[in-house]
């Protein structure tokens, strides 16, 4: 095979330059056809094949994302794989996956090229706990509540920038080798309205996987609204995932998934876990509000998610848990336990000489 990406992708260099009605192709330049040299193909999925390619200008290894079968695909998906490669670009964050070009090549075939990640995802790092991987075995609670809280941050941003991602789960969240977190595949992203409601037809919603996928968004109701709620959902899932180390109603079929998740019947994560698996209630409470079938019962927002890990880590009770005074005041105690013992201590030791004091004036 030759080294150059052109003959990895099979084109036909008689090839039409690109499709004149297809706008999003129209507004890209042709890049020169030996800056990028083709290394190995990482893998394939959906409408797109990603390379390993060496960018010759910059002298580094990038992943380069490419549509070998351009030709038969609607002129939709070639708009859509433009459209992700521009709002991924759009979006600058350490936990975002980072775009660098964007172009199409001679033949008229669209590409983008991108951080070549390492690591694994979240999907095969759960995976891998579950089956007891010595490997994994740093990555504790503590350390999975710190990768989902900047997946968070990756979403809040995003949301910020008015663009919701809408196939969020652990397969699209990548863990580098160093600890880097980085949300990945903005495939089925949409633009959504100041007020955050998502934009374009709902024929476009029902794209994602079912089990992170929120019921209003493969509702046939066409006066129900979507909006970035929906990506809550989908990070409750995501959460849910976490803590039982199964995904939501994992192993049904899909239709009986999406008539479970539209009617709210999914299991508590501490009721599919193993046994040995300590899930404490406070965030199983957290993650069930995130899955609520009807938006209003959710977060109303990301930053809202985020609020109730933060307080679990702290110590302090979250607002899905819905406290008793006796379980705020136990919590009180243990967030205060070395202040609260070294005061006890203190008072002890105060009554001690005050009682030796006192008998010797006897």
């Amino acid at each position: 095979m030759s080294s150059d990406l052109t003959a990895t992708v099979a084109i036909k260099p008689d090839a039409p330059a690109r499709d004149s009605e297809t706008p999003e192709l129209d507004q890209l330049t042709v890049k020169p056809q030996d800056r990028y040299k083709f290394i190995r193909s990482i893998g394939f999925g959906g409408m797109k094949g990603v390379l390993l390619v060496h960018d010759r200008d910059t002298d580094r290894d990038v992943a380069m994302a490419i549509m070998p079968d351009f030709r038969e695909r609607p002129k939709s998906d070639l708009e859509r794989f433009v459209r992700e490669a521009k709002v991924t670009a759009k979006l600058e964050h350490p936990n975002i996956i980072s775009i660098y070009d964007i172009g199409i090549d001679r033949s008229g075939s669209p590409y983008f090229t991108m951080q070549y990640l390492r690591g694994m995802s979240l999907d095969t790092l759960l995976r891998r706990i579950a089956q007891g991987d010595s490997r994994v075995e740093k990555y504790k609670l503590d350390r999975l509540l710190m990768i989902f809280l900047r997946i968070c941050n990756a979403v809040d941003f995003a949301h910020s920038r008015h663009v919701c991602h809408l196939d969020l789960k652990p397969a699209n969240i990548n863990i580098g080798d160093f600890g880097e977190v980085q949300v990945i595949d903005w495939g089925l992203a949409r633009a959504t309205t100041q007020e955050g409601v998502l934009t374009g037809t709902r024929s476009e919603n029902n794209r994602g996987t079912p089990g992170f996928l929120a019921p209003e968004l493969f509702d046939a109701d066409p006066a129900r609204k979507a909006d970035l709620r929906a990506d809550v959902f989908s990070l409750g899932a995501i959460l849910y995932a976490i803590l039982a180390l199964k995904a939501p109603l994992s192993g049904l079929p899909m239709e009986e998934t999406l008539k479970r998740t539209a009617a709210g019947a999914i299991p508590f994560p501490s009721s599919i876990a193993n046994h040995n698996r300590k899930i404490p209630a406070a965030l199983e409470a957290v993650a069930m509000k995130a899955l609520s079938p009807n938006p209003d019962d959710r977060y109303p927002n990301v930053a809202e998610l985020k609020a109730e890990i933060r307080a679990y880590n702290a110590g302090f009770a979250t607002q899905a848990e819905h406290a008793t005074t006796p379980q705020k005041l136990n919590l009180f105690f243990w967030r205060n336990y070395l202040y609260i013992t070294i005061g006890a201590l203190l008072a002890v030791v105060t009554w001690l000489i005050y009682r030796i004091i006192t008998l010797k004036h006897f």
